[in-house]
């Protein structure tokens, strides 16, 4: 029995990592893949990804819990669990950075406090940190011939190579276009209708990051 209930667990996992995957996605496009900035597509990326980290950490807890009852000398005896446990709380962290600063700024870039390159760099650096970790958390979930091997120093050392490759394509690739985006939006903001909120690609659709947890 403990079998099969670990098995649906690690469905629910599973599932909680390609809905932020998808959310992820959405949050580009929304960002980069029209016109405009899509407020209305943005807001709900940012929303289900929160969901897909919520529903990530209750079916991964409820796995360590089947897999070591919770016994801390048993989950510090696994590498490869310990490293999982640190990317999704740094992606965690980034996701209430991403929610609290970031987005504000991204859906009216006319109040925004600081420059827009401020803006645009800022938006692009946690969004490049969200992809790496998403990425990272997904090769984590099959990386177990690794551990023996890696450990957690190995782990942990190619989650900051993914994180520095990520930073160096979201400057180069993201920051330009998304500064100029950003300053068409505060030369002409867009005002959403409240048709086009309620029959936007998202509507009805999934539960951050990221920009980008």
């Amino acid at each position: 029995m403990e079998e099969v209930v670990r098995m649906f667990l690690v469905l629910a996992h599973l599932g909680a990592l390609m809905a932020a995957a998808a959310a992820v996605a959405f949050g580009d496009y929304a960002l980069l893949g029209r016109r405009r900035i899509d407020g209305v597509l943005l807001g709900k990326a940012s929303h289900a990804v929160a969901w897909a980290l919520a529903g990530l950490w209750l079916s991964g807890l409820a796995i360590i819990g089947v897999d070591t009852g919770f016994a801390w000398a048993a989950i510090l005896a696994k590498p490869k669990l310990m490293a999982k446990l640190t990317v999704v709380l740094l992606l965690t962290a980034n996701g209430f950075y991403l929610h609290r600063v970031v987005l504000p700024s991204l859906l009216d870039p006319s109040r925004a406090a600081r420059p827009l390159a401020h803006v645009a760099a800022r938006a692009a650096r946690a969004g490049a940190f969200s992809a790496a970790g998403w990425s990272v958390a997904v090769f984590l979930g099959v990386a177990r011939p690794l551990a023996p091997l890696l450990g957690y120093a190995g782990f942990m050392a190619l989650f900051a190579l993914a994180v520095a490759a990520a930073l160096v394509l979201a400057w180069r690739l993201v920051h330009p276009p998304l500064y100029r985006r950003l300053k068409a939006e505060r030369a002409a903001p867009h005002v959403v209708l409240p048709t086009e909120a309620a029959v936007g690609p998202m509507a009805g659709g999934l539960p951050p990051t990221s920009a980008a947890a």
